[in-house]
């Protein structure tokens, strides 16, 4: 008998075995997949939950905006133009609660979770970590455009701009004025920080009511950007466009009421925007607008201007912030 036959028969007998023990390839190649499956199952939880977080606090601000607009119509209906002297009792510092909920002056249900207090009574701090701040002089509920460390997005961006100066003036005449960055001629809005907001008002939706605020820069051939963000409450019932023009010594530009749309003497009109129906709750957005000044245009006029015009009736807002030209 060969002497490995006994072997071959057991063999033979009982068909080819595989090792039952996991290769390290195998194990390698299985942590490795798990791996990959943690991370995309950890991502889509965090994004999720920042999603749902924006969601919550974005369905608030509108909620508390909302409020706060009713309580000034049944106010102006009684007789007087007032606006909560505060949104809640609860002190700075502190988070919402059964025990100090938010919002309850002007919600018929009060926050009771996921807010918290910023350095003073009328900050707030959203579920998403961003910041809003309310102004009981004027009865804006207003992000700032930041969020705290480590938080969720959601809040209006604001790119750096100049200090801004207002001069209030019923016309603006080209050839008495070379507009620069952060200069603003204006007639019915005051200046806030960098926040150029109209202040007059009307009983009725009229173009009559229109305020107009005007800034620009020198004019130099290139491919133009113009940057802007503005804030109204009622797009149906207010004016709010802005058209940007390149122009000569002989422009002559009325600050106060209607403005010709898209037409000016002794212009070019170059771009012209304004805000739609779903961005006139009360929030800042920001806008972008795109345009080229030729050789020839360049040479023929001296400036490039932005014309914001807007109307507010009774206890609507409108305002603007950030306003920049930048030219390649």
């Amino acid at each position: 008998m060969p002497k490995n036959a006994s072997n071959t028969n057991r063999s033979a007998g009982r068909g080819w075995m595989r090792p039952t023990a996991f290769t390290l390839v195998e194990v390698v190649a299985v942590t490795v997949i798990l791996a990959v499956l943690g991370v995309v199952v950890v991502g889509r939880y965090f994004n999720l939950r920042d999603n749902a977080a924006a969601s919550s606090e974005a369905a608030t601000v509108g909620a508390v905006r909302s409020a706060i607009q009713q309580h000034r119509l049944n106010a102006e209906l009684a007789g007087g133009v007032t606006v909560p002297t505060a949104l809640d009792d609860a002190a700075a510092g502190v988070t919402s609660s059964s025990t100090a909920p938010f919002f309850g002056s002007v919600l018929s249900t009060a926050i009771t979770d996921g807010w918290q207090k910023g350095a003073d009574a009328n900050t707030y701090i959203g579920p998403a970590s961003n910041v809003y701040v309310y102004d009981p002089s004027t009865g804006r509920f207003s992000g700032t455009g930041t969020a705290l460390a480590g938080g969720g997005g959601g809040g209006s961006s604001t790119p750096s701009t100049p200090a801004v100066t207002i001069t209030t003036a019923s016309n603006w005449s080209a050839s008495g004025s070379t507009l620069t960055t952060g200069t603003v001629v204006a007639s019915g809005y005051t200046l806030a920080g960098n926040e150029i907001t109209l202040t007059d008002s009307t009983s009725a939706f009229n173009e009559a009511a229109c305020r107009t605020a005007v800034t620009g820069q020198a004019i130099t051939a290139g491919n133009y950007t113009l940057e802007l963000e503005t804030m109204l409450t009622d797009y149906y019932t207010q004016w709010n466009y802005w058209q940007v023009f390149a122009v000569s010594s002989t422009a002559n530009l009325s600050l106060s009421g209607k403005f010709n749309w898209g037409s000016l003497p002794g212009a070019k009109l170059l771009a012209q925007d304004w805000a739609p129906p779903a961005k006139s709750n009360g929030s800042w957005y920001a806008y972008t607008n795109t345009f080229t000044v030729s050789a020839a245009d360049a040479a023929q006029y001296s400036q490039v201007i932005v014309v914001m015009s807007g109307s507010r009736n009774g206890s609507q807002q409108l305002a603007w912030r950030n306003v920049k030209f930048t030219v390649r």
